[in-house]
C-alpha cells in the first residue's frame, strides 16, 4: 500500500483495513453498511451533544465556536460528559492575557477578545463520523448512499487536511524526538501556526500542506512573518508537504529548515 493510501486509512478508522486497498470501498462497506452497529456508540447524555459534535467536526477547533449556540452551562455540562467518555481532550492556548492596566481604555476588539482553548476528538474515526454520518443518517437509512459517498468524496482532501496536521505533529515527535504531549498548534487574536513546539530550551514552528500543488518558498517566508507578528524567537522551521516542494525550497542552504514530504510518512503508525 502506497502511503498516501497507508496515511488514509489511518485518518479515518485510526487503522489500516487489510482487506482493502481503496479508502471509499473500505468506508462504504465497513461503515455505510455497518452503520446500524456503530451507532450504539453515540449515545449521550444531553441531545444537544451530537449538534456540538457535528460543528465540532468540520470547524476550527476553537472551543467558543462549536459552542457559541448553547448556553454556558449546557456547554460546560457537554463538554464535562464528552471529556468522561473519552470523546474528546482539551488543547490549551498558549496565548499570554494581556495585562490589565488601570485606567487603560482598551479598543472594542480588546475589550470583546477572550483567549480560547481547542478540543479534539480522541479519535479518528469520531471526526470523520460526526463530520460525514451522523449529519447523513437520514439518507443512509434511505438506502441513498450515493449521495452520501459523493459527499464524502467531495470533501475527502478538507477532512483530511486536519488530520495530516496531526499526523505530522507524530513526526516530528519521532524525527526529533521531543514528546508528543510538548507539541501543539499556536494561535492568538491575529496568527495561527499549525505546528509550535518549546521543549528544552528550542523552539520550532511548522506549517503542514496537505494539497495536489508543491509547497513554494512563499510558505515560508509567511511562516517567518507570523512569527516575528507573535513574537515566536524560532530555532528551527519544518514544512510538511503532500506533494513535494519547489526547487527553490529543496535547493535552499539553511540547516534552520527541515523539509518533510509523504515518503517521510510510511510505516508512522507502526
Amino acid at each position: 500500500m502506497d502511503t498516501i493510501k497507508y496515511l488514509q486509512f489511518y485518518f479515518v478508522f485510526d487503522r489500516v483495513v487489510s482487506r482493502y486497498d481503496d479508502i471509499f470501498v473500505a468506508i462504504e462497506s465497513e461503515i455505510l453498511a455497518k452503520y446500524q452497529s456503530l451507532k450504539g456508540e453515540f449515545y449521550f447524555e444531553y441531545d444537544e451533544a451530537k449538534r456540538f459534535l457535528m460543528r465540532l467536526s468540520k470547524g476550527d477547533r476553537k472551543r467558543f465556536v462549536a459552542s457559541k449556540y448553547l448556553s454556558r452551562s449546557l456547554s460546560s455540562a457537554i463538554i464535562n460528559e464528552l471529556l468522561n467518555k473519552n470523546f474528546i481532550k482539551i488543547e490549551q492556548s498558549k496565548e499570554i492575557k494581556l495585562p490589565k492596566i488601570r485606567h487603560q481604555k482598551l479598543k472594542k476588539e480588546l475589550r470583546r477578545y477572550q483567549i480560547q482553548d481547542k478540543i479534539h476528538f480522541t479519535k479518528r474515526f469520531y471526526r470523520f463520523w460526526f463530520r460525514f454520518i451522523e449529519p447523513n443518517l437520514k439518507l443512509i437509512e434511505n438506502n441513498q448512499n450515493d449521495m452520501v459517498m459523493e459527499e464524502i468524496r467531495r470533501e475527502f482532501d478538507h477532512y483530511c487536511s486536519l488530520e495530516f496536521e496531526l499526523a505530522c505533529i507524530e513526526l516530528l515527535s519521532k524525527s526529533l524526538n521531543i514528546p508528543k504531549e510538548q507539541i501543539s498548534s499556536y494561535w492568538d487574536r491575529e496568527n495561527e501556526i499549525d505546528i509550535y513546539a518549546n521543549y528544552d530550551g528550542f523552539t520550532i514552528v511548522a506549517e503542514a500542506k496537505y494539497k495536489e500543488r508543491k509547497v513554494c518558498k512563499n510558505i515560508l517566508n509567511l511562516l517567518i512573518q507570523k512569527c516575528e507578528k507573535s513574537k515566536i524567537n524560532w530555532d528551527k522551521i519544518a514544512l510538511f508537504s503532500k506533494s513535494g516542494f519547489s526547487n527553490e525550497l529543496l535547493g535552499l542552504r539553511d540547516d534552520r529548515v527541515i523539509l518533510f514530504g509523504l515518503d517521510d510518512f510510511k510505516d508512522l503508525y507502526e
